[in-house]
């Protein structure tokens, strides 16, 4: 049964999900919580702090970070820059550049669009 839900987070505390990465929304609890199907296992994770949708995202997801984040450090020490896309299928990471329209995923191979207007 395919997931009717797909959520990623939309602030910097991300629970230690990928930031731009979708996941399967397993449940969605009557306190707010949603679990989220990671890695094949249910991790909680703060209504709040998600951004859904119905269908499953096809597009790459521009995560763009401010310099001195952390995680944008370790991204540029990736050679991913403080801006970087992810795969929509596997949530691999690539570099983009401002003028990439599509993208071809080092991981899994698929290439797909990019999503230049819900930069994360």
């Amino acid at each position: 049964m395919a997931p009717s839900q797909w959520a990623r987070v939309s602030n910097a505390e991300a629970h230690g999900l990928r930031r731009g990465a979708w996941y399967a929304v397993v449940n969605i609890s009557s306190n707010g919580m949603v679990f989220l199907d990671v890695n094949r296992q249910n991790r909680p994770v703060n209504s709040e702090s998600l951004e859904f949708t119905e269908t499953q995202p096809n597009q790459w997801s521009v995560v763009s970070r401010d310099a001195q984040d952390g995680a944008a450090v370790r991204a540029s020490s990736a050679d991913l820059g403080p801006s970087y896309g992810v795969c929509p299928h596997c949530s691999g990471r690539v570099r983009l550049e401002k003028d990439d329209q599509s993208a071809t995923c080092t991981i899994c191979g698929k290439e797909s669009e990019v999503d230049w207007t819900h930069i994360c």
